[in-house]
């Protein structure tokens, strides 16, 4: 954490996370901080149990995008429990405040540009700062890099070590990577097994033909009949789509 002291006694300071004043415990001045060009250091704890990060990572393979067999064929090969580094600026922007997360770190790895810290759940990382069995990524981009490109009036910056879970997976012979936030459990990859669309095509293919055969039949016998007819044409639209989505229950998933 950045050193502030009494401008009376010469006391350091004990600041308080978000905080603009302070109180010399000493002689009991009270103190304004600028915190728009000090550099403060927090890390935000995991909510997310490694047993929980599999689960999401589970159910994230039996999803309606991933390959139809994704579920069962994927298979971890490593999961790395982290804290990856990220800068955060708050700024005033047009009278409201603006919070940007830029990567402290050079990574290839997928959502640590998309990265939201949520906000009063950090807790000053110092000495104290329990870290657990997560590995502590150190930075090594310069925080002057990103200033130029930021808007606004600054109002505070901060080094933050964000929880992460970082998966690689093998699936038929390929390798892939995820990220879990280790907050929220948003997952990001770069890219994954998808599932064919062929079997949509089939479905809706079928309800279109269908619904056409009956639009001209119904025209020819009843009108009526070709008002119900177009009603089915939607349902089995709705059909074809709850076919494709569905999904089977999550199985347990574990790392080797």
């Amino acid at each position: 954490m950045p050193d502030f002291q009494c401008p009376k006694c010469g006391a350091a300071l004990q600041v308080k996370p978000g905080t603009q004043m302070a109180t010399c415990s000493f002689c009991g001045t009270v103190t304004y901080i600028d915190r728009s060009s000090a550099l403060f250091f927090y890390l935000l704890p995991f909510s997310i149990n490694e047993g929980a990060a599999k689960g999401i990572f589970k159910r994230w393979t039996a999803g309606p995008a991933q390959a139809k067999d994704l579920e069962s064929a994927a298979r971890i090969t490593k999961l790395t429990k982290e804290f990856f580094p990220v800068f955060r600026f708050r700024r005033t922007i047009n009278g409201r405040e603006t919070v940007f997360a830029k990567p402290a770190k050079g990574t290839l790895l997928p959502g640590m540009q998309d990265l939201t810290i949520p906000p009063g759940n950090v807790v000053v990382y110092d000495a104290k700062a329990s870290t657990g069995d997560a590995d502590v990524i150190q930075p090594d981009i310069a925080i002057d890099s990103y200033l130029p490109e930021l808007a606004g009036t600054p109002i505070d910056q901060a080094l933050v070590y964000f929880p992460i879970y970082e998966i690689s997976y093998e699936y038929q012979g390929a390798s892939y990577q995820a990220v879990i936030d280790g907050s929220s459990g948003a997952v990001y990859t770069t890219s994954s097994p998808t599932r064919s669309s062929s079997a949509y095509i089939a479905v809706m293919g079928l309800a279109f033909t269908l619904g056409l055969l009956g639009s001209i039949l119904g025209v020819m016998v009843n009108p009526i009949f070709f008002v119900l007819i177009i009603a089915g044409f939607f349902a089995g639209k709705l059909l074809a789509g709850k076919v494709v989505e569905r999904q089977k229950p999550a199985k347990e998933v574990k790392a080797e």
